[in-house]
Formats: C-alpha cells, structure tokens, sequence
C-alpha cells in the first residue's frame, strides 16, 4: 500500500466497492502472501469503469502480474467480444495467471505472452484503444513513443503507480537502486502531462495513477 492519501479515506473508499469475492479474493491473498505488487482494489474498479464507459474492446497491458488487472478489465471488455493482449516477463506470475484465467473460465479469449515488454511492445503493430501500462517503472519513458503509436484516438492509456510509494512526490529514496525510478517516473510525468499527442490527469488513487486520451 501507498500511504499517498490517508489510510481512512482508502478504508472509507475501499468498503464501499462491491465485494470481491471468488477468485478477486483469492489473489488478493496470494499477492499478500507472496508478496506479489497487484494494483489495489479501487485501482481495478477505476480500470473496470474506464474500460465499461469507453466501451473498450482491444485492449493491450503491460505487465501482468498474477493477472489481477487483467481480470478487472476482462469484465468490461468480454461480455461485448474485446480482446485482451496481456505480457508479462516473470515465468512463476505468468503461470500464476495462467491458472487464475482458466479458472475465471477467460483462458480463450486472453492473449498472454510470456517475455520482456522492451522487445514484445515493438513487435507490435496493430491499433488498441485501451492500453494498461503497469511494468518496470523505470521503463515508461522507454515505453511511451511506442504506446502513444498503438494507441487510437479518442482512447485511453493508464499508468499505474506513478508515485511509486510516495518517493517521486517526498523525493525520500528507501533503496539506492530505486534512485533511477524515482528520476525517471519524474521525467515520464512531466513528458506525459506535456506531450503533444496527449491529453492526461493525475489522479492521487492507489500509488497514483495517469489516465491520458489520445487526441
């Protein structure tokens, strides 16, 4: 958890989304156990309502995880025939979410692909108009030209953790490693927030997220 707004207000928040019961519950739990980053539930539920009100169909997501996300966005965008292309690069997540969507009964009509978003992103050439940008947060400014390309006009790109615990707002690094991230993620708000192409909102949810448009 992020600690970007208070813990009260996220409470307050988070009791008032419908239950998350079956398989969101279950890897919520797997995440705390393993210690494995999945967005928050209002997180989810903002990608659910984005994708449902924009009435997305392709959708593409970078970085999977366990396939927390990409079930949130499943519920929008299936029962209307989308398409959900969904990569990610850590072997034991990505066979993880294997089993989670045969399990939620999706494992068809989810494209998931195993490898590293720095060579499969540009293999990629067909239009989405929906794209969930949520891997290394050093590499969105290395992502962005290529997202801003795949992306249709009139739809929309989120990125997740933005703020990344807090450290790109304070500028209070925890490890020395993540010194590069923090300066990058700095770099990528200004670049998204100015780019000619885009428009986008910061919005202080979960770690903070940015929801840009293509013009």
């Amino acid at each position: 958890m992020s600690g970007i707004i208070q813990p009260e207000v996220q409470q307050y928040i988070r009791n008032l989304l419908p239950p998350r019961t079956g398989i969101f519950k279950e890897m919520e739990q797997e995440a705390r156990d393993k210690i494995i980053p999945i967005v928050e539930p209002e997180v989810g539920h903002l990608l659910y309502w984005l994708a449902l009100t924009k009435q997305s169909c392709r959708v593409l997501e970078i970085g999977t995880a366990i396939g927390y996300s990409t079930l949130w966005l499943a519920r929008a965008v299936l029962p209307r025939g989308g398409q959900i292309t969904t990569m990610e690069i850590n072997r034991p997540r990505f066979e993880a979410a294997q089993r989670y969507f045969k399990k939620a009964g999706v494992a068809d009509k989810i494209k998931l692909i195993l490898g590293d978003a720095r060579e499969l992103l540009f293999e990629l050439t067909e239009p989405y108009d929906f794209i969930f940008l949520d891997a290394a947060k050093g590499k969105y400014i290395e992502f962005l030209d290529k997202c801003v390309e795949l992306l249709q006009p009139g739809g929309i790109m989120v990125a997740e953790d933005v703020f990344m615990r807090g450290m790109v707002i304070s500028g209070q690094i925890d490890k020395r490693r993540n010194k590069t991230a923090v300066t990058r993620l700095r770099s990528y708000l200004e670049m998204v927030m100015e780019h000619p192409k885009l428009e986008t909102i910061i919005i202080p949810v979960g770690d903070g997220v940015t929801i840009s448009t293509r013009k």
